[in-house]
């Protein structure tokens, strides 16, 4: 983990004197697990850190550096006095992004990360119920568009999705290509450039 941190900060430090843009990242979460026997984005978390961009001819390469909240949650009657189920995942995360412009104000982005988990809980009608272990690195893919809002500030839309599990079943089942459980998360955010965006 320290090394990532390590990595990252080394980077950014080599962008800024590179003619590199950089920014923060604010911004929202939803997210899910396939194989909990839920469907939808039910769980909210936060999308935070900071980014480093560079054009490369028509396209911007983009590295990022980020706090993010996945997992799932049951949604449950609001006059039943019960919690349902809740799956919580927080990760320190990497996005390696390329963007393009597509139109006017508007870019394609597709990409990949890497997070490490820095701690995950399941629960039960609030009660701890720790299933199969969940394993430390996360490895998604992703696709997005953002659009420009200002010269500073741009909305991103993102939907990444884990490459390889990151936990078995709870039956240890597997067939074809269902290998476990893997995280699928839809998010919202604004990057806010340090300095106008040339982009």
């Amino acid at each position: 983990m320290n090394r990532i941190i390590i990595l990252f900060l080394c980077l950014n430090g080599f962008c800024l004197g590179q003619n590199f843009q950089a920014g923060t990242i604010i911004g929202i979460n939803t997210s899910q697990v396939s194989g909990d026997n839920l469907a939808g984005f039910n769980k909210l978390g936060a999308r935070l850190g900071a980014f480093v961009n560079k054009k490369i001819g028509p396209l911007i390469g983009q590295i990022e550096f980020q706090y993010i909240n996945k997992g799932s949650k049951e949604l449950v009657d609001s006059e039943v006095y019960v919690q349902g189920y809740r799956f919580f995942l927080n990760y320190i995360e990497i996005p390696i992004s390329l963007k393009r412009k597509i139109y006017n104000k508007t870019f394609l982005e597709t990409g990949f990360s890497v997070g490490y988990l820095l701690n995950w809980g399941e629960e039960i009608n609030g009660y701890n119920e720790m299933g199969s272990e969940v394993n430390s690195l996360d490895y998604n893919i992703h696709v997005g568009i953002d659009y420009k809002l200002t010269k500073k500030l741009y909305l991103n839309t993102r939907l990444a999705n884990s490459i390889f599990p990151i936990r078995k079943h709870a039956s240890e089942q597997t067939y074809r290509w269902n290998r476990g459980q893997y995280n699928t998360s839809l998010s919202f955010i604004l990057y806010y450039y340090i300095g106008a965006s040339k982009n």
